[in-house]
């Protein structure tokens, strides 16, 4: 596997020190992946995500300590994030005045960009050529500023302060080169790497035959950690006293009303040196217990089901007791295995943001389901009514109270907050009673916009779009002209969906939309749309070719 190197940005001296660092570390350059992330804080991001390197400058010879990058570090260490000093030297800066090639001296720019770091470097110059402090524009780096100067249109007279790779690579002009206010200047970067390595140890698990239990043993024995565990339904196993004797960190997995009880119930066995985590919804009680003890205590909340991978999903992580280097370092490791987005809380504000994107939701979708089953609609009716965005409201109300209702009354009932919020709830809906009684329209409106000016654009943007995103997966799923194809999971294999869509290009047929999902751990299916009709003689043939294949077996429905 190639060696992933995080950097600002290409050509620029950070790119220049990467493929320094590559020469020192008596690394080949093919085995090596220079990745530009665009900001500083990006590159943090994407070194916390797993193992890898990053390039970073952290003190100039002139501007001084790149304080930008130097306090990153110093958070995410103090986090937990082991990120290590591989190598570090002092790279000499050479700044260029780059313009486009209709500039034919300095004097002619009318505003130059460049990263701060580099106008602070070559302030006296930019005086010289009467480039005053309000024409200086900051850029994320050097290389980015020499980018967006090459596709300014023509007459435009900006310049870049950037390294000569910079114009070589952009097509631009040269005007005057070493402009920084001290000929010897040096900035040194160093080499950081993260190894996100998980120390194996002993994980117990209390309730792990539940569903997350047995999710959580997985995960962790694929870390090479070895796992013990009890559960109720397990009367001849492990008792939770033994689970906790034997383990070095403890994972409290059962129902949530019974957190803190179970707790509790196992503190007298448990040592300072331990790490204590819970993975309950409601986060509060079950700290509140887990602190009595002198062990290291973090709150974790999967926001997904278990059957589902932690890939991409969000996982609340509240760490209420965290001060062993060695734990930080493994719980962050940990958490980054997950290849999850790690949302950091407290408890108490865990709770209370729980109210808003759980509680409520599901209150609603009750309340909806109950008030079709009272007035004695027709589920079955109703849908025949709908548009297939209006079906994914109804596939909300199905899907929650298909589900144990003892897992949302736990969800509701337990969370602190819940009250407060409902009560909330009723008093905007018995406005809502009376404006509607009253047809005060005026007064409807406002509710909208005071709503809308809370949301903010950004949000309600972000909403819209992906309003339009689940509206075309909705037509590929519903369309007149879409199919199924369903196979064994375990037939899924490199190069499928590939084969699959050559039989349609053979024919000349155009995709216009691909849906995959995996359905009770064992089923795949793939829906596709086509621009030609669903019944036209060239997508029978297609369909019929796929169906007939022996491996994988793909079944076709309608």
């Amino acid at each position: 596997m190639k060696k992933k190197i995080l950097v600002l940005d290409a050509f620029t001296n950070g790119h220049e020190a990467a493929l320094a660092f590559i020469q020192r570390q008596g690394w080949a350059e093919t085995d090596c992946e220079i990745v530009f992330c665009g900001t500083h804080p990006n590159v943090f991001k994407r070194l916390t995500e797993g193992p890898a390197y990053a390039v970073v400058p952290v003190q100039n010879s002139i501007a001084g300590e790149v304080t930008e990058v130097t306090k990153k570090l110093a958070e995410f260490r103090e986090t937990g994030y082991d990120l290590q000093e591989r190598d570090i030297f002092d790279l000499q800066i050479k700044h260029c005045l780059l313009a486009p090639q209709h500039v034919v001296r300095a004097g002619e720019l009318e505003r130059i960009m460049s990263h701060e770091k580099a106008i602070q470097q070559c302030g006296k110059y930019l005086d010289s050529i009467g480039i005053t402090p309000d024409r200086r524009s900051k850029r994320d780096s050097t290389g980015n500023a020499a980018k967006a100067v090459a596709k300014l249109g023509p007459n435009v007279k900006i310049g870049a302060i950037a390294p000569r790779a910079a114009a070589e690579e952009y097509g631009l002009k040269i005007l005057a080169e070493g402009i920084q206010d001290v000929p010897d200047n040096k900035t040194t970067f160093v080499l950081l790497q993260n190894e996100a390595v998980v120390r194996p140890i002993v994980v117990g698990i209390i309730g792990i035959n539940g569903h997350f239990g047995r999710m959580l043993k997985g995960f962790f024995e694929q870390l090479g950690c070895r796992v013990i565990g009890s559960d109720l339904n397990d009367p001849d196993g492990l008792t939770n006293i033994m689970v906790v004797r034997d383990s070095n960190a403890v994972i409290f997995s059962v129902p949530i009303r019974n957190t803190p009880s179970v707790i509790r119930s196992v503190l007298s066995e448990v040592r300072e040196g331990q790490l204590l985590m819970d993975v309950t919804s409601v986060k509060q009680p079950a700290v509140e217990a887990m602190l009595e003890s002198k062990a290291q205590v973090v709150g974790l909340h999967p926001m997904f089901r278990p059957e589902v991978p932690f890939d991409g999903q969000t996982v609340v992580v509240c760490p209420a007791r965290l001060t062993m280097p060695d734990w930080k370092i493994w719980v962050v490791n940990v958490l980054t295995a997950t290849r999850a987005q790690i949302k950091w809380s407290t408890p108490a504000e865990h709770d209370g943001y729980m109210t808003t994107v759980q509680v409520i939701p599901h209150l609603g979708n009750l309340t909806s389901a109950l008030l079709i089953t009272e007035a004695g609609v027709s589920v079955s009716e109703s849908l025949a009514f709908t548009s297939p965005f209006y079906r994914v409201m109804f596939s909300l109300m199905g899907r929650l109270v298909s589900q144990s209702p003892d897992l949302y009354a736990s969800i509701i009932m337990e969370n602190p907050e819940t009250l407060t919020m409902l009560e909330r709830r009723i008093a905007i809906e018995q406005r809502l009673v009376q404006m509607i009684h009253d047809k005060d329209q005026t007064a409807f409106e406002k509710l909208f916009e005071q709503a809308n000016h809370h949301f903010g654009p950004d949000v309600t943007k972000e909403a819209n779009e992906l309003f339009m995103r689940i509206l075309g997966v909705l037509s590929t799923l519903y369309g007149k002209n879409s199919v199924t194809l369903e196979f064994n999971k375990a037939q899924s294999r490199p190069g499928l969906l590939e084969k699959i869509s050559k039989v349609f290009s053979q024919r000349q047929i155009n995709l216009t939309g691909i849906n995959s999902v995996a359905l009770d751990g064992q089923r795949l299916q793939f829906t596709l749309s086509f621009e030609q009709s669903r019944t036209s003689d060239e997508v029978r043939r297609a369909l019929e070719e796929i169906e007939n294949w022996s491996d994988p077996k793909v079944k076709v429905l309608e």
